[in-house]
């Protein structure tokens, strides 16, 4: 097992288990389990897009002391989301797989991470349930987001990531997760402060009323600008269509007019960054011709290898398309496999036909899921996508609640943003990518349970 997991499952277990037996004999400290909880959300929206292991922390935090606020609270019940059903039948499909996976170390590994992920989920759809908790937890990632995408705006002029091979990582050390956090937080950025999903005046609320509005708008347009170019500095081809993808519906659900001044202005934003780097647009187009990538020097030849590792996890899914083999465990069935089952890709830069052994994983979210869980797995998250996407459209389109309204669009941005990275750089145990989307689920299916007047509604919440 992996060591940092054990560390993680071992301390979430004894934690737990001292705070439970704290819970059952002294029910008066639920007021303390749950601010324990609530720092426990505070550190990761903090951290997350900074340091994982901090985050990480602040996620432990979080579900003990809300295992804990439970038992005190003796209060048995599931908190009803909306998204419970998928999400739940996706995880006992994850943990069943141990059953019958290949790898039963790696079940563990890519298991117990989604297991937490969903644990995680519920104490945040538990604990923000006020308008004010809320905004405090999105004003909090985007103080961190907006200090990360400021890093890395500078990073990149230093290692000249515009116009050589060096690829922008960002804080957390990440050229794939980090971008897609850059995406998050333009996503969370233009919905939940910039854009006006009411027809009424802006009026600033809670601490930004303390704010010019000038200053805010001239530091958010820088911050937007810098994050934009931080997915170019990464070159990020899925973070690159999440975003614009993400915009693109945020714009449109403001005003159709405002959706195509920003078409034209992302087209001519897209022309100036293709024209003054080459390794980016190299990265895009090759897309489209896999010889373009030789553009870029120093690489091997990615987009061949992305194909024949999409075709392999197809060729396991045939194979074992009820079951899959297991969470976590198409690596191992991959490396001992691929010379007998698995068809050949061409490397253009040797001109042989060999495997490019720099990953062995599936490179795409949706076909490592079907490899792994089988079928009935696939469909359970492609519903938890579906509803992701339906249930805030549904909720912007009745309401008349602004809040309400933000946090939707907010939701359907975000969800855009990490589907399109499921195809390229995530899966369902990604730290830094799945787990951050869970929590903007979680903030939906809080702000979802709030009445339009912003305060804690009674117990009986809607499924």
């Amino acid at each position: 097992m992996n060591l940092w997991l054990s560390v993680k499952i071992a301390s979430l277990i004894s934690a737990a288990a001292i705070l439970i037996i704290l819970a059952i004999k002294r029910t008066e400290f639920g007021g303390f389990f749950e601010k324990g909880g609530l720092s426990g959300l505070f550190l990761f929206a903090v951290f997350i897009p900074i340091n994982d292991g901090l985050a990480i922390f602040g996620m432990v935090a979080a579900i003990i002391f809300f295992i804990a606020y439970k038992i005190a609270g003796r209060d048995k019940s599931i908190t009803k989301t909306g998204f419970n059903a998928p999400l739940l039948i996706y995880a006992a499909i994850v943990l069943s797989s141990f059953i019958w996976t290949y790898s039963f170390k790696d079940s563990l590994n890519e298991g117990g991470e989604i297991a937490y992920f969903t644990l995680f989920f519920f104490a945040a759809a538990g604990f923000l349930n006020s308008k004010k908790r809320i905004d405090f937890i999105v004003y909090a990632f985007t103080f961190s987001i907006s200090a990360a995408i400021i890093y890395g705006f500078f990073q990149g002029f230093f290692i000249n990531a515009l116009h050589s091979p060096n690829r922008l990582t960002g804080p957390i050390g990440n050229w794939t997760g980090f971008p897609v956090q850059v995406s998050y937080g333009l996503v969370v950025i233009i919905a939940y402060y910039i854009l006006d999903f009411k027809k009424e005046s802006k009026k600033l609320t809670g601490i930004l009323k303390k704010i010019p509005g000038k200053a805010l708008a001239v530091f958010f347009g820088f911050i937007l600008f810098a994050g934009f170019l931080d997915i170019v500095f990464a070159k990020a081809r899925s973070a690159w269509f999440g975003i614009l993808a993400a915009v693109f519906l945020l714009m449109y659900l403001k005003s159709k007019k405002l959706f195509f001044t920003v078409l034209i202005l992302i087209l001519v934003l897209n022309i100036g960054f293709f024209s003054i780097s080459k390794t980016f647009k190299s990265r895009i187009f090759s897309m489209f011709n896999p010889k373009i990538y030789k553009l870029e020097l120093k690489n091997h030849g990615d987009i061949e290898s992305h194909i024949a590792l999409i075709e392999s996890a197809w060729a396991v899914f045939k194979r074992y398309p009820l079951t899959g083999v297991g969470a976590g465990a198409f690596s191992k069935y991959f490396d001992e496999h691929k010379e007998v089952r698995f068809p050949w890709y061409y490397n253009p830069k040797t001109g042989k036909k060999l495997y490019d052994l720099y990953d062995d994983w599936p490179e795409n979210g949706y076909m490592q899921t079907l490899a792994e869980t089988g079928i009935f797995g696939f469909i359970a998250l492609m519903w938890l996508f579906f509803l992701a996407l339906k249930m805030p459209y549904k909720l912007f389109r009745d309401s008349g609640d602004k809040f309400k309204r933000k946090a939707a669009a907010m939701t359907m941005g975000v969800s855009i943003v990490f589907y399109g990275s499921f195809a390229g750089v995530s899966n369902m145990s990604n730290d830094e990518l799945s787990n951050l989307w869970l929590f903007f689920l979680a903030v939906f299916a809080a702000v979802n349970a709030l009445p339009d007047s912003g305060k804690i509604r009674s117990n009986n919440r809607r499924q």
